[in-house]
C-alpha cells in the first residue's frame, strides 16, 4: 500500500482519478439507457460519443480549436425536459456501479485512511447527482457541477460548471480554512495544476506514460494506472 503523511485534507479529482470513467458521460449513458422512453435520446447520445463516430471527432477537433469541453454541454442538452429526481435514481444507480467495477486502485490505496476520517473532499466538473452519490457512499464531501432546473425539471443546461473553478468553489463551500493547512491534492486534470501546484504534497495520475511531459516542472508524485 501506498502511504502518505498525516495531512489535514485530501482533494480528489473524480474521472480519470477516483474512478476509471469519464462520469458525465457514463451517468448521461446509464440515464438514457435504463428506460426505453429515452430511447431516440439515448440513440442521439450513442451518436455524438461512439469513439469512430464523425460526430464525435468533429466535437474533438472543435475542443482542440475552442480550449472548451464542448462534448459534454451538448450531451446534457439531451436531459431536457427530465425531471430532476429521475436523473439522481440513475446517478445512485450508476455510482453503485463505478464503486464496484471501476475504482482506481492506487488512489484507493491513498484514500484508505482520509475516508475513514473524514478528511477527503471530492472535486470534480462532473455533474452534482453522481458526485453526490459517490460522496454518501464514501462518507466525503463534495463540490461539483450543478444542473439547472425549473421546478425540479431539467432545461438541459449547467447552472455551474466547475471545470477550472475547483479551488473557488471548495472555499465558497467549506471556507477558507479547507486548503489553509497540509493539503494533499490527487488530480488526473491539467486544469487542476493550479491547486496541485498549492498542495502540501501533489498526486498526478498518469493514464500514459507519455503524459508526463505534459506535467514538466511540477513537484508530484506520479501513479501510472493501467487502462
Amino acid at each position: 500500500m501506498i502511504t502518505t503523511t498525516e495531512l489535514d485534507v485530501y482533494v480528489v479529482d473524480v474521472c480519470g482519478t477516483l474512478v476509471r470513467d469519464d462520469t458525465t458521460l457514463g451517468l448521461l449513458r446509464h440515464h438514457f439507457s435504463r428506460d426505453s422512453r429515452r430511447r431516440i435520446r439515448y440513440l442521439l447520445y450513442k451518436a455524438m460519443t461512439a469513439r469512430h463516430s464523425p460526430l464525435r471527432l468533429s466535437f474533438i477537433v472543435a475542443e482542440r480549436l475552442t480550449g472548451q469541453h464542448l462534448l459534454k454541454h451538448f450531451a446534457v442538452r439531451l436531459l431536457a425536459g427530465d425531471k430532476e429526481v429521475a436523473l439522481n435514481q440513475s446517478a445512485a444507480e450508476y455510482a453503485a456501479l463505478l464503486l464496484a467495477e471501476r475504482r482506481t486502485p492506487s488512489v484507493w490505496s491513498l484514500l484508505e485512511d482520509p475516508l475513514l476520517s473524514g478528511q477527503v473532499v471530492l472535486a470534480s466538473a462532473s455533474l452534482e447527482p453522481v458526485v453526490a452519490s459517490l460522496a454518501a457512499a464514501t462518507g466525503a464531501r463534495y463540490v461539483a457541477s450543478t444542473l439547472e432546473n425549473h421546478d425540479g425539471v431539467l432545461t438541459g443546461r449547467f447552472a455551474v460548471d466547475l471545470t477550472g473553478h475547483k479551488e473557488q468553489a471548495l472555499i465558497e463551500k467549506y471556507g477558507h480554512a479547507v486548503l489553509a493547512g497540509q493539503v494533499c491534492v490527487i488530480s488526473d486534470n491539467f486544469s487542476d495544476r493550479p491547486l496541485l501546484e498549492k498542495a502540501f504534497r501533489a498526486y498526478v495520475v498518469l493514464h500514459r506514460a507519455s503524459y508526463r511531459q505534459r506535467w514538466q516542472g511540477l513537484d508530484a508524485t506520479f501513479l501510472e494506472v493501467d487502462e
